[in-house]
């Protein structure tokens, strides 16, 4: 996925695009205690930070090259960079990053000294007769790394959506990852499970980024800086699940000005602010829906509805330290709430929601070494309370995370670099049942993880980059010591063509209990010795081809394969699941499976009409002893057929965009006979039937397809940038099937299919101060 920016500069022609072929790797991260023994005495160095002149937020990946010679670095992913070994003396130093002017520096190098050097560059501001130019700030990662895309808040806003701006559903357009339903804001990457995708914030893991059930992520556009995905085959440095990550950043805030944006749709309301503060910067964002007031007017008219909202705030402080230390302070609160009354001594109420605050200390030990430590603190709770007759029922659930985080850059020399560093996670998982007033269950479990990960970026030649990794983990659940392998290669042929592969080893400790029709009611629990954790290997591998700037065209294929999965059991009981009860008791294990398929993706970045094209043909299967009489079955995620089409025409102040999706149905268990069962005593048959399963998921609901537009036009009131949005969701007003049901208190029942989301229309207006 590429980024844009607000005024891109365009990118030079592909026989002079030298970051790409530079013989130096991007800075990666090792252990500040084992470099600060090994490293050697400091030779002259030049280091610095590189930043955006508008509101000093750090630019990640940029190129910095020392003129007249082979030296030159890029910056990591707080802007850092440093060059060693330089030659004493005036040099002059170039900066470049993509969508920004590039910019040359003059510094004055002592022997055996380090040199202090920061820049701070201008977005670009060349337009040609209406032609903006959109490529990938995280090129040095996506040249290594497979299966990887990068996308920015600005691109993600432009996208046709459903009245809020949102990153998961934007991710739905990509191959190979869709979602379970229209209103399902959970991933399913290449065959896995919404639980097999670790999702970050800031670096702390989130357990249910949804809200509204799953209708909306818990990601506000306007306070993200920028997102990457690692649709398989990560690298070293993550570890945890078994599928894919997600790794989400927020904006720093503006330390130059203050400043603000916000918006106004049918559903909700968003504002945001940021300014400096000494030595640093603030932001604030936060977000609300106001459907009372439409839900109560429903229900005043006589129809059932609850009452429904939610709401989340980021906020997020950093301040500089002298030249070498930086502290950054960062928090998220988001919050769901449900009631229905269905009488006077009758209602239900749910409640769950997040809270994730970190402090990230950032320091330069020496211009070669780089160090990032975090502390983090992560909850996601659920409450579901209910009364019966004036009879209380309560059930509810916890997840608690407590991390710390150690990882430091290394900028070793022009050919290897190395990287490692540590997770230290302390977890406590809760659950509660109780009813009238009186305890059932009360179960609390406190297990923790210990990750440790060493990796190495070997740049073999001008053409070729290989990175391959360790990462070990220990799970005190169990006793449970893995050591898990990763690679990956990239080879350019040419210019224009480039060749890449990866593969890797991956455990998964914790499991997601989910309705998936309800984002709610998850619950998580970690795995204990009566089950082994879930384990896969995956291998991917392509080629990439840019014929000119303005075209991108990829192909890649991948495979996984998975072995110790778990089900949940639906026949243990409720109130069974009491503090003695085991994994072994609770899921279905034993169970094996593997992903596997190709995906093509053209997209256009340049000229008045942008977008792109994507294709995913897929398999994927499950086989369990106790599932479907030990017979292999495609899981509800299967996609055989999965076609994207994203446009976006840009003229004068108007944007239009559209987006075309049709994909190969959900996979679901028919019923295949009908049967009773006769009174022993009286002889005569119950009033209602049974039913007699096919093999599982055995049909297919017919295909997806839907289109969404939207239109957009740019205008200045009072001084105050805006625009005003009309967006449609499933245009042509497909009801697309969700899943079937059958009514077995009726003998002449057929079966209904329930629908997903009709047509649905929103408008609204952003604006920017």
């Amino acid at each position: 996925m590429l980024a844009r920016s607000r005024n891109p500069h365009p990118a030079p022609p592909s026989g002079s695009r030298t970051h790409r072929r530079l013989p130096w790797p991007p800075p990666l991260r090792i252990h500040a205690g084992i470099l600060l023994l090994a490293m050697p005495a400091c030779s002259s160095t030049i280091d610095g930070f590189i930043t955006d002149k508008v509101n000093g937020e750090s630019l990640a990946f940029g190129n910095v090259i020392l003129r007249g010679s082979a030296l030159g670095s890029s910056t990591n992913v707080d802007g850092y960079y440093a060059i060693q070994d330089i030659p004493p003396g005036r040099h002059q130093v170039s900066f470049s990053y993509i969508g920004y002017e590039p910019l040359v520096l003059e510094a004055t190098v002592h022997p055996n000294r380090t040199t202090r050097l920061n820049a701070e560059l201008t977005p670009g501001t060349v337009w040609l007769a209406e032609t903006i130019v959109e490529a990938d700030r995280d090129e040095e990662e996506r040249l290594v790394q497979t299966s990887f895309l990068s996308l920015d808040s600005q691109q993600l806003r432009e996208l046709p959506a459903v009245g809020e701006t949102d990153i998961l559903r934007a991710l739905q357009l990509l191959p190979g990852i869709q979602a379970a339903s229209d209103i399902s804001s959970g991933l399913y990457v290449r065959g896995s499970g919404p639980d097999q995708t670790l999702i970050l914030l800031d670096q702390i893991p989130l357990y249910n980024p949804s809200h509204a059930f799953g209708f909306f992520s818990t990601f506000n556009a306007d306070a993200i800086k920028d997102m990457s995905l690692h649709k398989g085959a990560y690298p070293a440095e993550y570890g945890g699940r078994l599928g894919s990550v997600l790794d989400v950043r927020n904006r720093d805030g503006n330390r130059n000005q203050v400043a603000g944006k916000g918006g106004l749709s049918l559903i909700a309301s968003r504002l945001t602010l940021e300014g400096p503060l000494s030595h640093g910067s603030w932001l604030i964002s936060g977000r609300r829906t106001y459907l009372e007031p439409m839900l109560s007017a429903m229900r005043a008219s006589g129809t059932d509805v609850p009452s429904y909202y939610f709401y989340d705030l980021n906020a997020k402080l950093n301040r500089d330290f002298g030249h070498d230390n930086k502290v950054s302070m960062s928090g998220y609160f988001g919050r769901d709430d449900l009631a229905f009354n269905f009488s006077a001594d009758s209602f239900i109420q749910i409640r769950w929601g997040n809270t994730a605050v970190t402090s990230k200390w950032t320091h330069v030990f020496t211009p070669a070494v780089f160090g990032n430590f975090v502390l983090s603190w992560s909850e996601y709770f659920t409450t579901t309370s209910l009364s019966l007759f004036e009879t209380p029922i309560e059930f509810s659930s916890d997840v608690r995370d407590a991390s710390l985080k150690a990882d430091v850059d290394f900028f070793a020399s022009s050919h290897h670099t190395f990287t490692a560093g540590l997770l230290a996670s302390l977890y406590e998982f809760g659950y509660r049942q109780r009813f009238n007033h009186e305890d059932q269950v009360d179960v609390r479990l406190e297990p923790s993880l210990l990750g440790i990960y060493l990796q190495d970026k070997w740049q073999l030649s001008l053409d070729t980059i290989v990175r391959y990794g360790l990462r070990t983990s220990y799970f005190t659940e169990g006793r449970r010591l893995h050591v898990e392998p990763r690679i990956s290669m990239s080879h350019a042929l040419n210019d224009k063509f480039r060749l890449k592969f990866a593969g890797g080893s991956y455990h998964q400790y914790l499991q997601l209990i989910t309705t998936e029709g309800f984002g709610g009611g998850d619950i998580w629990v970690p795995l204990d010795s009566s089950v082994e954790p879930g384990e896969s290997w995956q291998i991917a591998g392509g080629g990439e081809w840019e014929p000119d700037p303005a075209w991108q065209i990829t192909a890649e294929a991948y495979y996984a394969r998975q072995k110790n999965l778990v089900s949940v059991d639906n026949n243990v009981a409720a109130d069974s699941a009491d503090d003695q009860n085991t994994s072994e008791e609770i899921f279905i294990s034993g169970g094996s499976g593997y992903s596997t398929g190709l995906e093509l993706f053209a997209q256009k970045r340049t000229g008045s009409l942008t977008g792109w094209v994507g294709y995913g043909l897929g398999w994927t299967r499950r086989l369990f002893d106790e599932l479907n009489q030990g017979i292999e079955f495609a899981p509800k995620y299967d996609r055989r057929h999965d076609l994207s089409l994203v446009l976006t025409y840009r003229t004068g102040k108007w944007t239009f965009g559209i987006n075309q999706i049709y994909a190969t149905g959900q996979a679901f268990t028919p019923a295949a006979e009908r049967y009773t069962l006769r009174n022993p005593a009286t002889g005569n048959p119950p009033p209602s039937g049974l039913l007699l399963p096919a093999p599982k998921n055995s049909a297919r609901l017919l295909p997806y397809h839907r289109m969404d537009l939207s239109i957009k036009r740019d205008f200045s009131l009072l001084g105050v940038q805006a625009d005003g949005f009309i967006q449609l969701f499933n245009a042509y007003n497909r009801r697309n099937e969700w899943f079937v049901q059958y009514d077995t208190s009726d003998i002449e029942t057929e079966p209904s299919v329930v629908k997903m989301l009709p047509i649905v229309p929103t408008l609204g207006i952003n604006f920017g101060f």
